[in-house]
C-alpha cells in the first residue's frame, strides 16, 4: 500500500503496467526500424507519382499499405470481367480497376491479364479480402521487382 502512495515508485509502477507505446508503431510506420532496402522503397513511393495513394496520404496510411497500393495502377474492366459479375458494360461506364503495374508493362495493350481487379464499389475496396488479394498477387507476380516483395514482405 506504501509503494501506491509514493508518487515516484507510483508512476513508475505505471510505466510498468501500461508501457508507452511508439506512435510511429501504433500507425504501423516502420521506416524508423526497417533495413536499408526497404526504407529506401519506401522513399521511392513517396517520391513517385500513384493513382491510388499520394504524398499526403503517408502520414495517415500504414507504411505496408502505401507501398502496396503503389504498385497498383488504374485499368478497365475487360468484358469478360463484366460477364463473369454479370455486370452490363453500359452500366459501368465509370467502373476503374486496379491492375498490377509490372504485369501491365509486361502485357502492354492487353485488357486480360492476371494483377487486374475489379471491386464493384468502395466497401468491396475496403473489405480485407480484396487487401489480401491485391497482397498475393504482388508477393508472387514474376514481374514485381524483388527489392519491392521483400520490402512488401519486412512491412507485413
Amino acid at each position: 500500500m506504501k509503494l501506491a502512495e509514493d508518487p515516484v515508485a507510483s508512476a513508475h509502477l505505471e510505466d510498468l503496467i501500461f508501457p508507452k507505446v511508439d506512435r510511429r508503431l501504433e500507425n504501423m510506420k516502420f521506416s524508423h526500424i526497417a533495413s536499408e532496402n526497404t526504407r529506401q522503397v519506401i522513399a521511392n513511393c513517396r517520391q513517385q507519382k500513384s493513382a491510388f495513394v499520394y504524398p499526403s496520404d503517408f502520414p495517415t496510411v500504414s507504411d505496408f499499405r502505401f507501398v502496396l497500393y503503389h504498385q497498383f495502377c488504374p485499368c478497365r474492366p475487360p468484358s469478360s470481367a463484366l460477364n463473369r459479375r454479370k455486370v452490363r458494360p453500359e452500366n459501368v461506364d465509370t467502373l476503374s480497376g486496379l491492375c498490377c503495374r509490372y504485369c501491365a508493362k509486361a502485357h502492354p495493350g492487353e485488357r486480360n491479364h492476371k494483377g487486374m481487379y475489379f471491386p464493384l464499389d468502395l466497401e468491396s475496396l475496403h473489405d480485407s479480402s480484396s487487401s489480401h488479394n491485391l497482397t498475393v498477387h504482388i508477393m508472387t507476380c514474376e514481374n514485381t521487382p524483388l527489392e519491392i516483395r521483400e520490402a512488401l514482405e519486412e512491412l507485413q
